[in-house]
């Protein structure tokens, strides 16, 4: 099985697509994207373990992006965790695709 998520980012002017492949209990981790830093954290990202997917705290998905520089406004690192949780099964795969999109608004 295979979860894509697609990041649209107009303020910066950036479209990523990250996929999510199951590997046991680890999630491989494809990220293509026309931001450099996105490129970068996707080169040192590869894979995740379900400890990184389960919480913030101590997980490669956030300080992996902290070191490679991304803002604390990016949404690649909770499109990542979205796509990891969809491609194991904690997220509904049916559902997730029938609602689209989660967005954020800016409203005033």
């Amino acid at each position: 099985m295979v979860s894509k998520v697609k990041v649209n980012a107009p303020i910066c002017d950036h479209e990523t697509e990250i996929i999510a492949r199951a590997s046991g209990n680890d999630t491989l981790v494809e990220i293509r994207s026309n931001c450099r830093s996105v490129q970068t954290y996707a080169e040192r990202l590869n894979s995740v373990s379900m400890d990184d997917i389960m919480d913030t705290k101590g997980s490669k998905i956030i300080e992996l992006a902290g070191e490679v520089g991304l803002t604390s406004t990016c949404l690649i690192p909770t499109a990542v965790y979205n796509a990891c949780w969809i491609e194991q099964g904690m997220i509904s795969k049916r559902l997730a695709l029938a609602k689209e999109r989660i967005c954020i608004e800016f409203i005033e």
